[in-house]
């Protein structure tokens, strides 16, 4: 269905820019997620005008319109789960900026940015993340060392010392040997860094910093879990681009 004017009535500039960013927007899942302020933002309007183009369409409010949509995706089950899976990833990508500490940004890349080695342990289908997080760092000239190995993470006091960051990157921290990893390196005078998709596990007060996203289950999976990463993706990113954007200032 696509959101028209009723025959009756007339749209003004602002309200056919409402119209058009509804109907650009609404095959992705979106708009049943956005608020009036979000699409007033997006179709660079006010509030009200948005308001009065919903009113305009047919709808006595943006709840019921957001219902008449998502119930036409009922009617075609393909589409329906297309938009149930974007819906999702916009969820994640949404909650985990939400969730992001800008000044616990700044201070994660202050501390890569000292350290004589940075260490980045990870494990599983993470360990994939961290070895591109690690090259973009060795871009940025931050000495890096990458720890998968469950065995290596418990002799992380041999490696670790003052002046090094020990780096963890976490879903949901279920491995130990990633809170083993982050105690050693801590009693060996190095820092400890968290980035985790998971609020209240141990690994909250080993580290001196913490930096938090979101996650949801993706499918079903025994083998390798089906817990998605993005919330991770999103915050490797946001420390590479803050440390790419400080070196070129």
């Amino acid at each position: 269905m696509e959101l028209k004017c009723l025959p009756d009535k007339r749209l003004s500039d602002a309200e056919r820019a409402v119209v058009e960013y509804i109907n650009k927007n609404k095959q992705k899942s979106i708009i049943r997620l956005l608020s009036i302020s979000d699409i007033s933002e997006g179709a660079f309007v006010s509030n009200a005008t948005v308001s009065r183009a919903i009113r305009k369409c047919g709808f006595s409010s943006l709840s019921e319109m957001k219902f008449r949509l998502e119930e036409e995706t009922k009617g075609d089950p393909q589409t329906y789960e297309m938009n149930r899976i974007l819906s999702k990833s916009y969820t994640e990508c949404v909650e985990t900026v939400k969730r992001i500490d800008i000044p616990s940004v700044i201070d994660i890349a202050g501390e890569l940015k000292r350290a004589k080695v940075v260490y980045l342990l990870a494990n599983g289908l993470t360990a994939l993340i961290a070895e591109e997080f690690a090259v973009q760092l060795q871009c940025q000239k931050i000495n890096v060392c990458l720890i998968s190995d469950s065995e290596m993470m418990r002799k992380t006091d041999l490696l670790a010392g003052k002046g090094d960051v020990v780096l963890i990157l976490s879903v949901k921290n279920s491995t130990p040997e990633l809170a083993i990893g982050a105690r050693l390196g801590k009693k060996m005078g190095a820092k400890v860094i968290t980035l985790c998709c998971t609020e209240g596990t141990e690994l909250d007060g080993i580290s001196d910093l913490l930096l938090y996203g979101y996650t949801q289950s993706i499918h079903s999976n025994r083998s390798f879990g089906g817990t998605s990463r993005l919330g991770l993706l999103i915050m490797t990113r946001t420390i590479v681009e803050y440390l790419t954007s400080d070196a070129e200032g």
